[in-house]
Order: structure tokens, then sequence, then C-alpha cells
């Protein structure tokens, strides 16, 4: 699957100071009141896409006080670490001075802050998402309770799967307009980068594009918020291409070289109805799915169906000897080039398998069918 990552966390840089005097001239500056401390050391850290870095550090004294004001911050996600596993986050700029408290313990359960607004704002938007994970939590223990204490075969379960999956969407749903509308109160605040995060881009694109809008503005020249940018502008193509596929649309024309070398066109299919199913050879779930996809060919093969395989390999011999095992009779295309495919770009491919139905005139039936719901779709159209 594809997936947009905005921070990802790698290697740590350090970096010491002594505790001792300051020398920073913007007057920024962090002190603590931690319990429970037994003098440890605490590192300041600032995470970009490039890793975490400590800029700066403290001995914590007997009265579980200590003081950082040797660096002088830009706008950024930050964290105050004891050790790997015990942090709390900040997001802090230059010349502010933060008063936390906590317990030495549990930072990030315990942290509290004062003269950091964008922090709080984290906060408040982590307090959300911890909610949020409790509900969710809790359907899922429903479903593993039900599993053990009523021994349920795989049919029942997936019974019980599918209702309480309304219940787990309208959860999410309601959860996803709350944190939009937080957003939207906030959009020039550089802590609902990460808030944002949790939405779906092609459902909350405006919001995505009001926080680019007000961060830019607010932030010209930093380059996290260049790359969210950047990545918000990828994201509104992707979404524009989605929408040209959607049902009911006009199926984009695909013309790429079959196993032989020879192009061949989706509108050659013109008076059949064609599933164009997105696979390649190194994809476990297709491979997976594959055998159903045989079954349905063969069941409706003979009234006017047909399926086109778009495989997403770039080995060529990978994928000519996955044909070959898996038995695929069905036509098959491929351009090698992986996910920079030119159909998975025209068809806005995200994740595979991945399946699109064409009615007979070219218009699209239904996207992503798969397993039971392929053959009922097809069963309603050949009935």
């Amino acid at each position: 699957m594809k997936k947009i990552i905005f921070f990802a966390l790698a290697s740590f840089v350090m970096y010491a100071c002594s505790n001792s005097g300051s020398n920073n001239p913007s007057g920024f500056e962090i002190k603590g009141k931690l319990s429970n401390s037994k003098g440890e050391s605490i590192y300041l850290e600032k995470l970009s896409q490039t890793g975490v870095a400590a800029v700066d550090s403290a001995t914590i004294n007997e009265e579980g006080e200590f003081v950082m004001n040797h660096y002088s911050p830009s706008i950024g996600f930050y964290r105050l670490r004891i050790n790997e596993s015990n942090f709390a986050m900040l997001v802090l700029d230059s010349a502010q001075k933060v008063s936390v408290t906590a317990d030495a313990r549990d930072l990030g359960n315990s942290f509290k802050s004062e003269g950091s607004p964008e922090t709080t704002l984290f906060s408040e938007y982590n307090t959300l998402a911890q909610g949020q994970k409790t509900r969710t939590d809790s359907l899922e223990n429903i479903f593993r309770t039900a599993m053990v204490t009523l021994k349920l075969d795989s049919l029942r379960a997936d019974s019980l799967s599918k209702e309480l999956q309304k219940p787990y969407e309208n959860m999410v749903s309601q959860y996803s307009e709350i944190v939009a509308k937080k957003i939207m109160g906030n959009t020039n605040s550089f802590a609902s980068i990460m808030a944002i995060q949790q939405l779906r881009p092609e459902q909350y694109l405006e919001v995505y594009k009001a926080l680019d809008k007000g961060l830019t503005e607010k932030y010209p020249n930093n380059k996290d918020i260049q790359s969210f940018h950047a990545m918000v502008q990828q994201t509104e193509m992707m979404v524009a291409k989605t929408e040209a596929i959607k049902v009911g649309a006009e199926a984009p024309e695909l013309i790429l070289p079959t196993k032989d070398n020879k192009d061949l066109a989706l509108s050659s299919f013109r008076g059949k109805i064609v599933l164009i199913d997105f696979w390649a050879s190194w994809c476990a779930p297709c491979r997976k799915e594959l055998p159903n996809v045989k079954r349905v060919y063969e069941k409706y093969k003979n009234k006017g169906f047909e399926i086109l395989g778009v495989s997403l390999d770039k080995d060529r011999d990978a994928w000519l000897e996955a044909i070959d095992k898996e038995g695929l009779k069905w036509p098959q295309v491929s351009d090698l080039k992986f996910w920079q495919s030119e159909a998975c770009q025209t068809y806005a491919v995200q994740s595979i398998p991945y399946t699109v139905l064409v009615d007979k005139e070219g218009k699209i039936i239904a996207t992503d069918l798969r397993g039971a719901d392929l053959d009922k779709k097809l069963a309603e159209i050949f009935k």
C-alpha cells in the first residue's frame, strides 16, 4: 500500500549541553518540576523528517527541578525524554518561556505545560485521539470476546464483523468531524499538522487546503511546512484523479503492452463487461485473491465478461512466472514501472489488489470489488 508519511523518525544525533548559566539570546527557556525523580538526565529533542536530534539537556536536581535555556527553537515538534520509552511531546517556537510538571516515571501521561499555546493545542488533539482509541478498542474487545466465548466459526465471525462495521464507521465519522472542526479553528497552528493526518484526504481535502494556506502564510520558509504544502498539492491531484473514476464516469483509456510486447487498449473490449484487475506478482493479498478471480472468470467468460489484468510489476520474469504459475488465462498488460505505472497514475491506485468494473459502453459500474462482493455484482449483471 502507498502511504504518505510526513514525519519519519530515524537515528538520533546527540548533542549535549551543560545546564549551568544561559547563553541564549532569544530568551527561550524550559523550566521543569518533576515528581519521583532520581537525578536523571533529561533531553530536549527536535523531531524532523530526517531524524531526531537532541538539542539541549539538563540534570534534574534533588528537588526534581531542571532548566534548559541554551537552545533557540524554530517552530516544530519536540520531545522531552528521560529514556526511549519515557517522553512527552511539545510544539515549541523561539522566545517562549515554558514551564512543565510531570511524574518522572511517566512523562507522557502526566505531562502538563504552560507558556506554549501550540503544546496545549497538541495535548488537546492527543486527548481526542486517546478517547477515540478507547471507543474503537471497546468494539474490538467485543468481537474478540465473542470469538472466544461463543466459539464462532469463520462464517459467523464474518457476520459479526459486518454487524460491528457500521458502529465502527460511525465512530470514525463522528471523530473525524470533531477533529476537522478543531483544525478549521486552528489553521495557522503547527500542531494541527499531526492531527490532520488522521483525516482521509479525499473526504477532507478542503480542510487540508485551509491548513496548508494558513501555515504557508505564517511560516513561508519553514522546511516542514514546505513539505506539508507539497504533500497537499500531491493529494489534491490524486483526489482530482479519483473524482474522474467515480461510478458512472467513463473509464479512462488504457493502452499498455501485453506479455508479447503488443499494445492492448481497454477500449478494444467495448461490448463486454470488463474487470480491470490491478495486481502484482510481489503482492501477497493479490495472489490470495486470484483463485476467486479465476472462479468468476470461468463462470462468466462465455456470457460477455472479460478481465484485463494490469500488473504493477517491475521485474518482467517475475510477472510472467506468476501468470504461468497462477494459470491466468485472461489478457495481461504491464509497463513494468511499479507504482509509477501509467495505469496506476490514471486510475489513482493507492493499494492493490484493486479492481474497476466497466460496462459494455465503457462506463464505470463499481470499484474495489473482491471476494463475495465481486461475485454478487456479476450475478446481478448476468442474471
